[in-house]
């Protein structure tokens, strides 16, 4: 822990210094307003090969000339991330009456971290994302400014944000980053903290180990109000091993968690219910939030029915069809709202066949996100109201007296329980 704390100090020191749809629904998408808006980020092919040393003098801000090159090419990626970018308001769609019109709360919001390959690598392309399309990275391709005017002009007006810290030297330049952008953004964003452990080896793990995450907790005391998204599946390409609920590695991470007033987002791994199920029991203090296709609709909701802490996040909003997912997270953005425009009206018959008696049945442990992240075009505006448009609509369908908990309210609750 000393070592760590005095790592981070020389570094903060150094900041001083130096399927095709072919069926018919019964909702009709509304056209959207296409009014002029400046462009305010530089063309996405031309930043995504902008190499190192340009990054590196991004801001404006200089970059004290006494630190080591290696320190400066860190500096200089963190301050391109929070290079600020001016946000003009942009008209609002037009929604239709029977769309709800209210406010939002987004609660499944990845950040992207800095690029973490060594300083002194020569990188001019952007990398693969995890599913293939390019990957955002803060600083090289996007930066928090232009996240956080996407989700205010989306229409989104507050957020549950995963913030990644990894292991290592990389991880004081993150919790700077992360304590700069909640000073900058302290209502949009409900900082969480996605610590994987090396999840892209073999004998990593989903999280950190306790240890590990207490000292990243301890550099910042009471920034983060929540620990996750942790994926608790195999990973896919010989990643980590699935990792339980119940595993002794996350029974000694929740005495931490409660210690921190955190709550917790889980995306379960198969045949994680039992074990789940356990754990709620165990920590009847801890609120669990879980999202993804594990379970059963019978299943989340039995869960639910019995856990008063437990919380679901809905942002399958696919229409049954993977390929339509998988374009989301691809390497075009044209593609993807081509064919949800196309299959919109589908999408939402699904959406609503699937999940309008659990919302309406549990309307206080419901609630609705995007799940954006990996691609760098998931932040871009466009997509962004498209996934406002399409969760309008859906939530319009619901009954009158649950709208707005789902819309934002519950989880307005679960971050307020956190302050």
């Amino acid at each position: 822990m000393k070592r760590f704390l005095l790592v981070l100090t020389l570094l903060l020191l150094g900041c001083a210094q130096v399927p095709s749809d072919e069926g018919q629904g019964t909702f009709e998408a509304p056209p959207a307003k296409a009014p002029e808006i400046e462009e305010i980020r530089e063309p996405e092919a031309q930043i995504a090969q902008e190499p190192e040393a340009q990054i590196a003098q991004a801001s404006g801000e200089p970059v004290p000339e006494d630190l080591s090159p290696e320190e400066q090419a860190w500096r200089g990626r963190i301050e391109a991330a929070l290079e600020p970018a001016p946000c003009l308001p942009v008209p609002a769609p037009d929604y239709p009456a029977s769309s709800y019109q209210g406010p939002l709360i987004d609660t499944h919001l990845h950040i992207p971290s800095i690029p973490d390959w060594d300083p002194e690598e020569e990188v001019t392309e952007t990398p693969e994302g995890r599913f293939g399309g390019p990957q955002a990275l803060l600083g090289w391709n996007v930066k928090m400014s232009e996240i956080a005017c996407t989700i205010k002009n989306e229409g989104t007006r507050k957020n549950f944000a995963f913030f990644p810290v990894y292991e290592g030297e990389i991880s004081a330049r993150q919790l700077e980053i992360w304590k700069r952008t909640m000073e900058e953004y302290p209502e949009q964003f409900t900082p969480f903290i996605m610590s994987s452990g090396n999840d892209d080896q073999p004998d990593g793990f989903p999280t950190v180990g306790a240890a590990t995450l207490r000292e990243m907790l301890a550099v910042y005391p009471n920034l983060f109000r929540g620990y996750g998204e942790i994926g608790l599946y195999e990973r896919e390409n010989g990643g980590s091993p699935a990792l339980p609920p119940d595993s002794q590695r996350l029974l000694e991470i929740y005495p931490l968690v409660r210690e921190n007033n955190l709550v917790v987002y889980f995306h379960l791994g198969e045949g994680d219910r039992d074990n789940f199920e356990t754990v709620l029991r165990q920590n009847p203090d801890i609120n669990f939030i879980w999202h993804g296709d594990q379970l059963s609709t019978d299943e989340i909701e039995s869960v639910l029915s019995n856990h008063p802490n437990a919380y679901y996040g809905i942002d399958a909003f696919w229409g049954h069809d993977r390929e339509l997912f998988l374009l989301f997270v691809g390497d075009s953005k044209e593609e993807y709202l081509k064919k949800l425009n196309a299959k919109f009206t589908t999408v939402l018959n699904y959406a609503v066949q699937d999940w309008k008696d659990v919302v309406e049945r549990h309307p206080d442990q419901v609630l609705w996100g995007i799940d954006r992240g990996d691609a760098v075009w998931n932040y871009d505006l466009e997509v962004g109201q498209a996934q406002v448009m399409l969760a309008r609509s859906f939530i319009g369908q619901l009954d009158s007296s649950v709208r707005e908990k789902i819309a934002y309210k519950t989880a307005e609750k679960l971050a307020q329980g956190l302050q």
